[in-house]
């Protein structure tokens, strides 16, 4: 798809979420927006929340243990991390509407290219060769790189400086010491959170790709050196196979290759048997999503592109209609130095007693990703995939992940249909109902088709003789008459499927 098209693609596919009540925004709308500020609105709040059932899942399923920490933390914190610091955007300004961009961004939005791991010299460089012009007037940049804070300060109480969190992981490496206890002190000790970040964008411009206030998902594993290499999940996994696309591949301009995990390390493509199983679980966890696989891919970080302290880093990119190929989860072997730092700036002890009686700093391997990133690329395959003619528009939406799972629907609004209808409603209460009874039955499928509920149950003058309803699947159109007490069961199976 050519650049013009994404756009007109990314402009289509807004419009849509926020008439359908998916997003609302930017926000706030009543007295004027300010980028990177959504609403999940009243289908797609629902919707999110499945999402996030199905991440907890994922995690829970694999023996992970979720905390919940603050969003504030004093400065110190970000101190220790590396935050203050180092947590910046190269920006550039308009010389003629003095308007502010992030550099990199801007030449992948403009360009196609990715500048992520692009130096200061690389970044002016391209916007020259290029001859980028400022997206809101045309005119030209200053050619000098700025650096900007992402950072979102606040104060506590009447003096004391704090941060909001950038992301949810320095959080979760605090309690380090109540995990130690919790797990006995036996690595590894496996945790996740999921809550807000904060990060001062310069200029989103990607819809909820690139927000101001977001949603994340982050796992840590806390393991010793020696348990890296004889890591038991490695040895039931290790036959799962993983696109990769290796830094070697990247340069040569070819595709990803498909290795099993014991092919990886074999290959020396990825270092050690922890970081290769984590790497699969957060595969695994976006598959479950419903994302498919053939839009995913795993890409290796650059050596001159890493972070200093990474053994290992790869990315999860996911092919969007809207933007092409989106970096959505990151998995990173980030070593001892976390554990490290904190120890540092809080004076206090972060090791673990080994069972040999040896003292060890734990590694940390991660895998990070935002909500809303998962989030938009479902509705961003759902949306292209949808059939489109004079009778139907069809969100075709993973089911478990469907805002609402079952519309229930009288054929009309007399005849005792409508009680009937209650009866079902009350036998299918595990699940998220839409009841509505105004208008034809064929507009009322279309509807639910526009919002992605995958099955409608149509109350008709046989139920009334026989007690058995029409279950109408949203994608194939096929209906299946299933009497009312089998209706649990049955529904489940389709979720299932």
């Amino acid at each position: 798809m050519s650049q013009d098209n994404k756009k007109e693609f990314q402009l289509e596919l807004a419009k849509y979420l926020s008439e359908k009540d998916f997003i609302y925004g930017p926000e706030p709308e009543l007295y004027g927006p300010i980028a990177g500020f959504y609403t999940y609105g009243l289908v797609g709040k629902a919707m999110k929340n499945k999402l996030e059932e199905v991440i907890r899942e994922s995690f829970t399923s694999n023996n992970f243990f979720e905390i919940e920490y603050p969003l504030i933390s004093p400065q110190v914190v970000w101190e220790a991390s590396g935050h203050l610091k180092g947590f910046n955007d190269p920006i550039v300004n308009c010389s003629k509407c003095k308007a502010t961009f992030r550099a990199d961004k801007l030449i992948e939005e403009t360009t196609g290219i990715s500048a992520d791991s692009f130096k200061d010299e690389e970044l002016i460089n391209t916007i020259k060769e290029h001859e980028i012009l400022c997206p809101n007037c045309k005119g030209r940049f200053n050619l000098e790189i700025q650096r900007q804070s992402l950072m979102m300060k606040t104060t506590i109480g009447k003096d004391t400086i704090a941060y909001n969190r950038p992301e949810t992981a320095t959080t979760t490496y605090l309690p380090f010491k109540h995990y130690v206890n919790f797990f006995r002190g036996k690595l590894p000790f496996t945790v996740f959170q999921i809550g807000k970040a904060f990060r001062n964008e310069i200029s989103p411009r990607q819809h909820l790709l690139r927000q101001r206030e977001f949603t994340q998902a982050e796992a840590q594993i806390f393991i010793s050196a020696e348990q890296k290499n004889n890591f038991e999940e490695f040895s039931k996994n290790q036959n799962e196979i993983l696109p990769l696309w290796t830094e070697a591949l990247q340069k040569s301009k070819s595709k990803p290759i498909n290795l099993t995990l014991k092919e990886a390390l074999e290959k020396k493509v990825l270092k050690n048997q922890a970081y290769a199983w984590a790497i699969l679980l957060a595969y695994n966890t976006f598959k479950s999503m419903g994302i498919p696989k053939e839009k995913m891919r795993l890409r290796q970080h650059h050596s001159d592109e890493k972070a200093f302290y990474a053994d290992d880093a790869w990315d999860l990119e996911i092919e969007l209609n809207s933007f092409g190929w989106t970096e959505c989860c990151g998995i990173h072997d980030r070593t001892t130095y976390d554990l490290e730092q904190h120890s540092k700036y809080s004076k206090q002890d972060l090791s673990v007693r080994l069972e040999n009686g040896e003292k060890v700093t734990p590694h940390v391997i991660e895998i990070a990703f935002g909500v809303d990133r998962p989030f938009y690329a479902l509705l961003d395959i759902a949306f292209f995939r949808r059939e489109n003619d004079s009778q139907r528009t069809v969100l075709s939406l993973p089911p478990k992940i469907a805002p609402i799972q079952v519309g229930v629907l009288p054929l009309m609004k007399k005849d005792n249909l409508p009680k009937k209808a209650e009866e079902v409603k009350k036998e299918l209460k595990n699940y998220r109902i839409y009841y509505d009874e105004s208008g034809s039955i064929g507009k009322r499928y279309s509807r639910l088709d526009a919002i992605g509920v995958p099955f409608c149950i149509t109350i008709d003058h046989d139920t009334l003789k026989d007690n058995t309803v029409t279950i109408r699947e949203r994608d194939s159109l096929k209906q299946t008459r299933v009497p009312i007490k089998e209706l649990n069961e049955k529904i489940g199976d389709l979720l299932k499927e």
